[in-house]
Parts: structure tokens; sequence; C-alpha cells
């Protein structure tokens, strides 16, 4: 019998210790890989925002410059060259060359030099576009060419010149495929990370990564069912899948640049991403491991123990001290929490009662808060929630008393404020939310509230009363069309109105 009772008192501490060591580290290491994920996820979306911006700077500077240009070619050919060496003096760090093609698609002119020999660029891509479409005066972004004249492998940025309304050629302005690369290569995107420019013809134009992938994917065409290319699809996202390039698994950002149609990828490898995480787990699992060899020869020596001693060892008495946690702000909103809220609410009423002084009572609620979170998803309800808490602060008084009662509900106590004044607080609030502009991680948000307003009565009057006919105004609110203040009546008891169960959504 003394050895059944120490072999479960041995094996009670294995199970209570280890069962839920590895338990919680397993949850742990999950939740903390679900993390990383939307950092880097975050990380990826930040730096196509920022390369994103940088292409189209580039576009919208390059296609200035080409009309600018070309209305030079076609108003004062005489002063062109000038006006051209200007602008590469300006510019030469990101040009390779602005050259001419005639209607026949003879090179006619090339800033890099006297064209000596004919030229044929009638079967270049950007030729037969404005060919076809001469009256479409549109910016035409070309995929990575290797240049005749210049021997580089360039963008061509061309438009049409129409000449006496007849198509009469193409002004070309060549970016090299390196101004973009050089940059971006700049850019920590991890070991195994790239930076890339997809044509919406998905042939890319440009990649760049710490590895030196190569510049240009000479005949590369990316797969057409790519998420980025369906239109039905955001214009901006974030995935997990195989990279359009080598089919790795890979953390992609895109957004699509409807302007010049095109689209930016940064790719980030999970082993780049991962990597101080993977190093944290292992450290975490041999740590897991030796504690609990630790702990297994623990158990041992108290099964020796137990099994020597439990015969002659008295009967240990354990005191239970029932503590109890009473968390007093809620961490979401900053606001008082509902048990020290109501536990306020009481506090205030019997000083009030005490020193015969004014209090009021305000019960507010978010107006179609569950749309917020059915058509944005959850973190985005909690950002406005936050953001309420905060705007709401921002009004009241320091000795006011501001709770979330629960979900999107509410309150305030205003201690030494009449009926009167509370309503214009309550209205103040109204105005403040309704008013203010919520950043979230899916855009601005404008959200409104409704307000229940209720004071003290000088009789006949109790805590849970002032709340009921709060509410009671509050209901009266959203059943009048949501976004106002109502004032509780005096003559309301603590029989509330029926209401259907989703009248504060």
């Amino acid at each position: 019998m003394t050895k059944t009772k120490a072999g479960l008192i041995a094996i009670a501490v294995l199970l209570i210790t280890l069962v839920p060591m590895w338990v919680a580290l397993n949850a742990w290491l999950k939740h903390e890989q679900v993390l990383v994920e939307q950092a880097a996820g975050n990380d990826a979306m930040n730096l196509a925002i920022a390369f994103e911006e940088h292409i189209q700077s580039v576009v919208r500077y390059a296609d200035a410059l080409l009309q600018d240009i070309r209305e030079d070619v076609i108003e004062d050919p005489e002063d062109f060259e000038e006006v051209v060496k200007e602008e590469l003096q300006v510019d030469g760090n990101m040009i390779a060359q602005i050259a001419v093609i005639n209607a026949e698609g003879r090179l006619v002119y090339s800033s890099l030099g006297p064209v000596d020999k004919s030229v044929d660029l009638s079967g270049r891509e950007h030729f037969q576009v404005h060919l076809r479409n001469p009256s479409h005066d549109k910016l035409f972004i070309s995929k990575p060419v290797l240049g005749r004249v210049s021997g580089i492998w360039s963008i061509q940025f061309t438009r049409p010149i129409v000449a006496e309304g007849k198509f009469a050629g193409v002004f070309v302005l060549s970016i090299p495929v390196s101004f973009f690369t050089d940059v971006y290569r700049k850019i920590n995107v991890g070991p195994s990370g790239l930076i890339a420019l997809v044509g919406k013809d998905r042939v890319p134009r440009t990649v760049a990564s710490k590895s030196g992938h190569n510049t240009v994917l000479d005949g590369t065409v990316l797969s057409e069912y790519e998420p980025y290319f369906d239109n039905a699809n955001p214009a901006e996202g974030v995935y997990r899948g195989a990279s359009p390039f080598d089919r790795v698994d890979s953390l992609i950002a895109y957004r699509r640049l409807e302007y010049s149609e095109l689209i930016v990828l940064v790719q980030l490898s999970p082993a780049d991403y991962l990597s101080s995480f993977n190093v944290r787990r292992q450290f975490l699992l041999f740590s897991a491991t030796v504690t609990s060899a630790l702990l297994l020869a623990f158990a041992v020596f108290l099964y020796f123990v137990s099994r020597q001693h439990f015969g002659n060892a008295a009967a240990l008495k354990q005191s239970h001290s029932a503590l109890r946690k009473l968390v007093s702000v809620d961490l979401l909103t900053g606001a008082r929490s509902r048990g020290d809220f109501l536990e306020a609410m009481e506090t205030e009423f019997s000083r009030a009662k005490r020193h015969g002084t004014e209090l009021s009572l305000i019960w507010l609620d978010l107006d179609h808060f569950k749309r917020v979170n059915d058509t944005y998803g959850h973190p985005v309800g909690d950002t406005v929630l936050k953001h309420v808490g905060t705007l709401c602060s921002g009004v009241l008084r320091a000795h006011d008393v501001f709770g979330r009662l629960g979900g999107e509900e509410f309150g305030v106590i205003l201690p030494q404020t009449n009926g009167m004044d509370a309503l214009d607080v309550a209205e103040k609030l109204r105005l403040t939310i309704e008013q203010a502009i919520i950043p979230t991680e899916r855009g601005p948000l404008q959200v409104s509230i409704s307000c229940g307003v209720a004071h003290l009565l000088p009789q006949g009057d109790s805590p849970a009363q002032l709340i009921v006919r709060a509410d009671d105004a509050l209901y009266r609110a959203k059943h009048a069309g949501r976004n106002r203040v109502c004032a509780a009546s005096v003559n309301e008891t603590m029989e509330s109105p029926s209401r259907p169960a989703d009248s504060k959504t």
C-alpha cells in the first residue's frame, strides 16, 4: 500500500508538472509563430508600399519627361538635341537612352550618338503597340529588352508621335533595369527574399535580391493563376504560397499599380524571418527536455522518500487562501473593467446620497458594431474599440469614471453632475465619436454611438434603478434611429420595456 501511494504521488507530480508545461510550451510556440508570421506580413506590405511609391514616382516622372521632350520634337526640331542633352545632364543616372523611331520603324535618333547604320526596330513590341493604336496617346512600358545601340537591358517608356493627324513614329525613353535593381538590393528582404516588378502581361520587368537573383528573366512568363493577376482579387494583399519564380514556399506581398499596369511583389522566405524564432524554439525545447529529465529524477527521488517516510509522516495540512485577482482596467480600451465600474457606481451613489450631491450616469453603445466585426474582422473591431476608449477618455474629466461593461457597451459615472449637464457631456461624446476618423489596417473608418442618460432622483432610487433607467434611455436612442442621446424619464421604474435581443447592435 505504501509503495502504491508513493508511486501515485510520483506519477501525479510528473503529470501535474510535465503535461501542463509541454501543453503551455506548445501553445506558446504556435502563438509566437503566428505573431512572427503577422509581423513578417506587415513588413512585406510596408516594403511593397514603399516600392510602389518609388515605381509610381519614376513612372510619372518618366512620362512627364517623355511628353515634354516629344513636344519639343514636334514644335522645335532644331533645338531638340540641346533639350535632350540638358535633360541627360540632370537625369543621366536614370536614363540610359532617349531615342526616336520613325513611322517605318527605323531608329532615326539616339542620345548615345549618331545613327550611322539602319537599325530596324519595327518588330519591337512598343513600336507595334503604338503603330496599331496611333490615336491612343497612352504611356507604354515594355518588357526588358536588350538595346541594339546601348547594349544593355532596359525598360522602354514610350509614347506615339503624331504629326498632322498621322502616325509619325515613337518617342522612346530607356531606363536601365539596373536602375531599379541597384536600389532594391539595398533593401533588407533577407538572404533569400526578393523584390520584383511584374507587368500585367505576366512578364517580370525587374527582380532584385540579396542572393544575386537574375536582374532580367529573359523569356520568363509567370503563371496566370497567381492571385495578383486576377482583378477579382483585392488590389493589394499578403499570402503564403509558392514563389512565382522558384516555386519555393514564401510569404508574398503584392500591390497592383493600375495607372501603369504593373504589379510590385515583395517575397520573404520563411527560412529568413523564422530563423530567430527557430533558434528560440530549439532553445526552449532543449530547456523543457532538460527540465523534464530533472523532474523525472525528482519524481524518482520523491518516490523513495515517500516510500520511506509515508507511514511515519504526519498528515500535512495545506492552507488554501482564496486569492481573488481583481482586474481594474480593461486592457484593450484603457477603461475601467465591469466589476470595478460597478463597484465605483456603488461608492459614488453612497457618497451622493450622504452629501446630497448630484450624480448622473451615461450608458453608451457603438452603433452597428457587429457590422464592423463582420465586414472588417475582429482585429479592426478591437482597433475601433481602443480608439473609442481613447476619444471618450479625452472628453471626460479626471474624476469621471469611464468603464467598459462588455463588448461595445460602455458607461460613464458623472459625480456632482445634474441631468442637463450630463446630456451635454453625452452629446459631446457622441459628436466626438461621430466626427473622428479611425485609422485601421483596412482603411479609415467612422462609427457612431447612442447614449442613454439618467440622473440620481432625490428619493426612491438605487444604483440598480439608475442603471436600468440609463439602459432604457439607451434603448430608446437605438429605437429612434441611433447616433443620438436620450434622457431617462423620472417616472421610469425598475420594470424595463421588452426589446429585441439585438437592440443594441
